[in-house]
C-alpha cells in the first residue's frame, strides 16, 4: 500500500511491481462497500445509494459513481499528478457521458470527504462554458477544505483508525507515504496561525509550522512534496463558479490539539488529546472555510447544512442526514434553491 515519491519525476506511484486499478468505474457498484465479502462492517455508500434509488435514481442512467485511488492527491500548477489528473479526466468524461445520456441535462456532483476536494479542483480547472453546460449544483458533503488535526496524529504517531489491535506505530510509514494525507494537513489559510495545533517539551507547531513539524518527527522527506505541490495547492482555495451546498455534522468530538509531554519518547507514543467541535474528524473551522470564503464572492447560490450529532461517516447512513441529503437534490432538480442560507438542524 505504500506510495514513493520519486523526485526526479516529481511525482508518486506505487512501489515496484505493484499495480492498482478501480473497479466498475462509472458504476456505484465500488463506492457500496469498501469489501464487497464484509458488508455488514465495512458498509460505505449502500445506504445513501439506496436511499437515492428509492427517489428514482439507476445505477448507470440516472446514477454514477467515480471511485478513485484515494492515496493519491493533485499537485499545484506546473508539477505533474499522473494519477490524479487521470482521475479528473476520467471524472469529466464520465459528466459528459450523463449529461449526453440524459437529453442534456446538467448534473448534480455530489461527493463524500476527500472527494469533496477532487470535486472542487475539477470546478475550478474547466472554463465556465463547460460548468453552465455540464454542472447544476455541487453537494458537498463532510468536505475538509481545510484540512484536518487529525491529520497531525497519522503523521506523528500513527493512526490506527478505529481498527483494533492494530499499533498506529506499524502503519505511520505507509499512512506518510500518501499523498493525499499530506494534501490534507491544516491548511494555514483555514486555521489560526497563532493557535498551536501540537505541543511537544521543546517546541509547539501551528498550521504555518508543518514544514518544522515534518522534519522533526522525521519526515524530511515530506517537505519538498509539500511546499511544491501541496501548499500553493491549498493556498489557492477558491468558491466554484456553480451553486454548492455544504452538508456536514456538527457537535461530535472532533481532535483539536495534541500534547507530547515525553522527551525520551519523542513521537514515538500517543499523545493527550484535546477535543473541540467538528464532525469527529473534520474540524469546524475546516468545515466551514468554503462559507469564509463565499463572504468575498457572492457571484453563485451557496447553502450550509449543519445537522448535529452525526459524524463524518455516519452522515451517509444516518435517516436525519440522509433525509436531508434527498431533499437537498430533490429541491435542486425542483429548482428550489435559495442564494444564499444557513440550515442547522
Amino acid at each position: 500500500m505504500t506510495l514513493y515519491y520519486d523526485r526526479t519525476a516529481d511525482d508518486y506511484r506505487n512501489a515496484p511491481g505493484v499495480e492498482t486499478r478501480v473497479r466498475r468505474f462509472g458504476s456505484v457498484e465500488s463506492l457500496l462497500h469498501l469489501d464487497p465479502y464484509l458488508k455488514q462492517v465495512t458498509e460505505y455508500m449502500a445506504t445513501l445509494v439506496e436511499s437515492l434509488q428509492e427517489v428514482g435514481y439507476v445505477d448507470g442512467k440516472t446514477l454514477f459513481g467515480a471511485p478513485y485511488d484515494f492515496r493519491y492527491g493533485l499537485a499545484a500548477d506546473g508539477h505533474p499528478s499522473r494519477v490524479g489528473s487521470e482521475f479528473l479526466q476520467d471524472l469529466k468524461a464520465l459528466i459528459e457521458k450523463a449529461t449526453a445520456s440524459n437529453q442534456g441535462k446538467p448534473v448534480i456532483l455530489l461527493s463524500h470527504s476527500l472527494g469533496g476536494l477532487f470535486a472542487l479542483e475539477l470546478l475550478n480547472r474547466n472554463p465556465s462554458s463547460w460548468l453552465r453546460k455540464h454542472i447544476k449544483h455541487f453537494i458537498a458533503l463532510s468536505a475538509p477544505w481545510g484540512g484536518a488535526i487529525d491529520e497531525l496524529l497519522t503523521f506523528a504517531s500513527g493512526n490506527a483508525l478505529g481498527v483494533p489491535l492494530v499499533d498506529p506505530l506499524i502503519v505511520r510509514g505507509e499512512q506518510r507515504s500518501s499523498e493525499s494525507n499530506l494534501w490534507l494537513l491544516p491548511s494555514p489559510k483555514v486555521f489560526n496561525s497563532k493557535k498551536p495545533l501540537v505541543i511537544t517539551p521543546s517546541a509547539n507547531y501551528t498550521a504555518r509550522d508543518i514544514v518544522q513539524f515534518l522534519d522533526d518527527i522525521g519526515f524530511p522527506e515530506g517537505i519538498r512534496p509539500y511546499e511544491s505541490r501541496i501548499l500553493p495547492l491549498i493556498e489557492r482555495l477558491a468558491v466554484p463558479a456553480v451553486p454548492v451546498t455544504c452538508v456536514f455534522g456538527s457537535n461530535v468530538k472532533t481532535l483539536e490539539k495534541l500534547i507530547y509531554r515525553s522527551k525520551d519518547k519523542g513521537f514515538d507514543e500517543q499523545p493527550e488529546v484535546v477535543y473541540g467541535d467538528g464532525d469527529g474528524t473534520v474540524n469546524m473551522a475546516s468545515l466551514l472555510a468554503l462559507e469564509s470564503l463565499w463572504k468575498k464572492n457572492r457571484q453563485q447560490p451557496f447553502k450550509v447544512v449543519m445537522i448535529r450529532g452525526v459524524s463524518h461517516t455516519s452522515i451517509l447512513k444516518e435517516e436525519i442526514a440522509l433525509q436531508e441529503i434527498v431533499q437537498e437534490i430533490v429541491n435542486v432538480q425542483a429548482d428550489r434553491v435559495g442564494r444564499s442560507s444557513y440550515v442547522q438542524r
